[in-house]
């Protein structure tokens, strides 16, 4: 007996395949649906004490930065946008400033 010639539903999908492993695919991602965000959950939260008058001023400025920007910001990501931008702080004012408000 002879092999059955002709495309049988396998021979098409083995054909599928080779045909997809022989396109290039692009290498830069289009979507971040992927990509891991910094995940802040599992990390030990830190505290800040103020006192009632600096934690007024906290909530003053935060709510002024809200207002500016059309959404919630929170101490702990004023605190991480500080930490960001650090290398445009002066470091002799900012020195000044915690050694006045001390």
């Amino acid at each position: 007996m002879s092999k059955l010639q002709g495309a049988s539903s396998l021979s098409r999908r083995r054909q599928k395949k080779k045909e997809q492993q022989e396109v290039d695919q692009p290498k830069d991602k289009i979507t971040t649906v992927a990509t891991k965000r910094n995940v802040t959950t599992g990390a030990k939260p830190v505290s800040i004490r103020l006192s009632e008058n600096n934690q007024a001023d906290l909530n003053l400025w935060l709510q002024s930065l809200e207002l500016e920007m059309g959404k919630k910001i929170t101490a702990a990501k004023l605190i991480r946008g500080i930490i960001h931008m650090r290398d445009d702080i002066d470091k002799e004012a900012l020195i000044n400033a915690i050694n006045a408000a001390n």
